[in-house]
């Protein structure tokens, strides 16, 4: 029996913010692998900017530990990407392994408004950590998951390791304007946005 991590997200563009994310989380439950899932289509975003193929391939030039795994299984799907189904479809390939879903602390916050949220919690263990350096929040997480989720203390973990505070949302609008963010995304991420054209 192993531990299996799922980190799913629109990664539009995916950014070295997530990579450490990834690997903090994968530590906290000794993950012996961590799946990285492009969604299709979140049901929290009205669409991405860049297309699925060209996601993937950055992901892969972002996520690039051997404990990484890159999956299409959301994006071959299609549709509004619901992360419980996600966790059915992964379990039907590790039946015998644990599951951990990794999050970021805002996706956390909102997971009573999840579809099925009470089902994707007894599908796995939820993994989360601030995404910011003010680790005060962390005790409100905390309160979250004891009020509003049920959660008992050892059913969840919380990262108290500091990010790298960026997000897509700011990416975008850096590359839209040219500006440098070789501080946040990989050589090998910037020159396939270039290559591809993307977020001009």
């Amino acid at each position: 029996m192993g531990n299996i991590a799922i980190y799913g997200g629109s990664f539009d563009p995916p950014h070295k913010g997530h990579a450490i994310l990834a690997e903090n989380l994968a530590k906290e439950c000794n993950a012996d692998k961590v799946i990285i899932i492009p969604a299709y289509s979140s049901p929290f975003k009205d669409g991405t900017v860049a297309e699925g193929t060209d996601r993937l391939a950055m992901c892969r030039h972002t996520f690039t530990s051997p404990i990484f795994e890159i999956s299409a299984i959301e994006i071959n799907r299609e549709g509004k990407s619901y992360t419980v189904d996600t966790l059915k479809d992964v379990k039907k390939y590790y039946p015998d392994d644990n599951l951990f879903l990794f999050m970021g602390d805002d996706m956390f916050l909102s997971l009573k408004n999840w579809y099925k949220y009470k089902e994707i919690l007894s599908l796995c263990t939820i993994v989360t950590a601030t995404r910011t350096e003010d680790l005060s929040h962390i005790s409100k997480m905390k309160a979250y998951a004891i009020t509003s989720l049920g959660l008992n203390e050892g059913d969840y973990i919380i990262s108290h390791e500091k990010p790298l505070e960026v997000s897509s949302t700011l990416l975008r609008t850096m590359l839209k304007n040219r500006l440098d963010t070789s501080k946040y995304l990989t050589y090998d991420v910037i020159k396939y946005i270039k290559k591809r054209g993307l977020y001009l």
